[in-house]
């Protein structure tokens, strides 16, 4: 017989389900912009953080401890039996120190320490913190198994809201926090529609493993409001790995009803934006950022300079926001040219010369078929691949250590966890993705819950077949 949690640990229920379900909706009032943004997810997360360790977790497992400075005392003088007999915490401890080492490393840092100067991303003060979020969930969620289910519920109440936001986004034509032309709606609070649906594909698994069918019909419309690619074949990976386990455990129809809830968001989602095609025009400018691929194809040469940059720098990497200040120097002239014709429609222009260097944006100097010249500054280059991006930042041990983390993460499949769905999906967007603050401290919270292990949802009077069971 399973005991009670103190009454602590189910307060903290409530304060995790609070966190994640705000995570999405904090930004600056008024303040539109990811630079902003992020800095305001920075804060949001430092206070919660300061608030969970004032709290009294136990950082060695060592109940006899009574506070938190005398338990942080005796893990650091004696940390190996604690790491040796706890897995996860061994591999997020490896990660921040190989982070730590990077960013000492690293030929920008400064720039990996804070972040992108373009928005403060990716840096050691942001990535830091998403492991500390990790482990906290982790602890908690060993200790009240019900802390998971918690967060579980309130990331699809937050994929909910958003999808909702979304429709009002497309039906009316206007962003209601930024200001864009109908065509990149919806947007709500993150930087682009393409990125939004990824926060829906962590939605729609989550849903899958809660057996909420309200939950899957929201977070699948806003997939199809975004009219997104990935996300829609993240949700084929999601429905095929839950149909199979669902026919296993002799759960077939279930598997199907929620297959339909998905089908019907997405239907309803395309609707929607059928309904208010035509609206906005073309934007541009002389400055672009590059965060939204026209085509698959242009992914290529996203990926070819990300992986010459860790063929140059495989052990350590660049450090968080650094190597969007050196990829243009690992595409040669004629790639570089085509890069610029695909992505850019620049094939008329002609290539004559690339500026980059520490610390600045690359700028691609080009001149005119009427002989004038043309600076292109591109900023804000990432891989489009959450896993090179791991690379690319921290070196490929850490990517090693990640992917550790993640199939932990990943073995509640088989008990049809919905933390397992979730980072199921979202890392099978982040094949052609990759994460960002808005999304960010939701996906660590998650995964360091499923980390710990979160009882099946199964529907009521139903009861588990071979599984169910909290490790």
């Amino acid at each position: 017989m399973v005991s009670s949690p103190p009454r602590r640990l189910e307060k903290w229920r409530w304060l995790w389900a609070v966190f994640v379900f705000l995570y999405p909706f904090v930004v600056l009032p008024g303040v539109p912009g990811h630079g902003p943004v992020t800095l305001a997810k920075h804060f949001y997360v430092y206070l919660f953080l300061l608030a969970a360790l004032l709290s009294g977790i136990k950082l060695s497992g060592n109940p006899s401890l009574p506070g938190l400075l005398k338990d942080l005392r005796g893990f650091l003088r004696n940390p190996l039996p604690h790491l040796k007999k706890d897995l996860p915490v061994t591999l997020l401890a490896l990660l921040g120190l190989t982070m730590a080492l990077a960013t000492l490393f690293s030929p920008e840092p400064i720039v990996a320490l804070t972040g992108s100067l373009s928005d403060y991303t990716d840096g050691l003060l942001w990535s830091w913190p998403m492991l500390v979020l990790a482990f906290l969930a982790y602890r908690h969620s060993q200790e009240d198994p019900e802390t998971g289910l918690y967060i579980a519920k309130a990331t699809v109440l937050s994929a909910g809201v958003l999808a909702l936001w979304g429709l009002l986004e497309v039906l009316l034509g206007r962003g209601f926090f930024y200001s864009t032309a109908s065509q990149n709606l919806p947007m709500a609070t993150f930087p682009q529609k393409g990125h939004l649906s990824g926060y829906f594909v962590l939605g729609v698994g989550v849903a899958m493993g809660l057996r909420s069918p309200w939950g899957l019909v929201l977070s699948a419309m806003g997939i199809g409001l975004a009219y997104n690619r990935t996300g829609l074949l993240a949700l084929a990976l999601l429905i095929g790995v839950y149909g199979y386990l669902s026919i296993r455990k002799r759960m077939g129809r279930e598997g199907l009803r929620l297959a339909l809830a998905v089908f019907l968001g997405v239907a309803v989602g395309m609707g929607a934006v059928r309904l208010s095609e035509g609206r906005g025009g073309e934007g541009g400018g002389a400055v672009r950022e590059v965060g939204n691929p026209g085509t698959f194809f242009t992914r290529l040469y996203y990926w070819q300079a990300s992986l010459e940059g860790i063929a140059h720098r495989p052990l350590l990497g660049y450090g968080g926001g650094v190597f969007e200040h050196h990829w243009a120097g690992f595409l040669d002239r004629k790639t570089a040219e085509a890069f610029l014709r695909d992505e850019f429609g620049k094939g008329d222009h002609e290539l004559l010369e690339v500026l980059s260097a520490p610390g600045v944006d690359p700028v691609f100097i080009l001149k005119r078929p009427d002989g004038e010249l043309e600076a292109l500054r591109i900023y804000s280059f990432r891989a489009h691949n959450g896993y090179l991006e791991v690379a690319l930042k921290w070196g490929l041990p850490a990517l090693l250590l990640y992917l550790g983390l993640l199939l932990l993460g990943l073995k509640g499949l088989f008990r049809l966890s919905p933390l397992s769905f979730g980072l199921l999906g979202i890392h099978a967007f982040f094949l052609f993705w990759f994460p960002i603050p808005e999304e960010e401290g939701v996906l660590w919270a998650l995964w360091g819950a499923s980390l710990a292990g979160v009882p099946e949802a199964l529907p009521k009077g139903a009861k588990p077949v071979g599984g169910g069971e909290v490790p």
